[in-house]
């Protein structure tokens, strides 16, 4: 037998003709509804922006400064500590309670 023709014996009862062809169909139509629901919002709604729209900024405020101006980015960092600590809290407290409970039941 030549070699596309074992090929093609092994995918008829492969793992992936048997579970991974629903993964596949479900993909494709997710994919399909996805482009199906894009398009219809965009040929069925009016695409006639209002001049404020269309302006530099929605909130009427015309730029201050050229976008190369440096910024100080201390809160920047005070935002990333707080994360950092905070998010070691959420993993610390249960990781406590663990050992807690671990303790209680080993002395029993």
């Amino acid at each position: 037998m030549s070699d596309q023709i074992k090929l093609m014996l092994f995918l008829d009862n492969s793992l992936i003709k048997k579970e991974y062809l629903i993964l596949l169909i479900f993909l494709l139509f997710a994919i399909f509804l996805t482009v199906l629901i894009i398009g219809a919002s965009y040929f069925l709604t009016r695409q006639n922006p209002e001049s404020e729209k269309l302006s530099a900024y929605e909130c009427g405020f015309e730029p201050y400064e050229d976008t190369r101006h440096t910024f100080d980015i201390s809160f920047c960092v005070i935002a990333i500590l707080f994360l950092i600590f905070d998010i070691e809290i959420m993993f610390l407290i249960p990781w406590c309670i663990c050992v807690i409970w671990a303790n209680i039941l080993i002395r029993f």
